[in-house]
């Protein structure tokens, strides 16, 4: 008999040798929850950061286009019927400091590079390619957008 009552004494522990397994229980709930927040707030930052960066690239891409935009009121101004220039020198000069002077509502924007190059002649037509290069943002939200268009002479 007295070896059953050994046996069922083991069985049950005391509460003081019961305290170690709710340590473990909580530490590991804390380690749970930590990972959870930490993991959330990785996610929360992505999530700002992308639309940072769609804000920007938008806000570039539609300076880049506005400039191409300008770049064709000077090949074809209003109300001639003939290009006013075969050359893109003076059309890139002065578009440049226009656009500049644009960017200057635009904090986040600082940048503008245009190049107008002539790509060759074809049926005495003579064909440019004109790029305008925007870049917004800084540090990891830099963003830069690029469009091309060609004008026909």
């Amino acid at each position: 008999m007295s070896h059953k009552r050994n046996c069922a004494s083991q069985k049950f522990k005391s509460p003081s040798q019961q305290r170690g397994s709710l340590y473990i229980v909580v530490i590991f709930v804390l380690v749970v929850m930590g990972f959870l927040a930490t993991s959330l707030s990785r996610v929360e930052w992505s999530d700002s950061d992308s639309r940072t960066k769609e804000v920007l690239g938008t806000q570039a891409w539609l300076l880049a286009h506005s400039v191409n935009e300008y770049v064709l009121t000077e090949f074809y101004p209003l109300n001639t019927s003939a290009a006013v220039s075969a050359n893109c020198d003076p059309i890139t000069a002065s578009i440049v400091s226009g656009a500049e002077n644009m960017l200057n509502e635009f904090a986040s924007c600082r940048s503008v590079e245009l190049t107008c190059t002539s790509i060759g002649e074809l049926d005495d037509s003579e064909y440019f390619q004109v790029t305008s290069r925007i870049t917004c943002g800084s540090g990891l939200s830099e963003v830069e957008r690029v469009q091309e268009i060609w004008v026909r002479e």
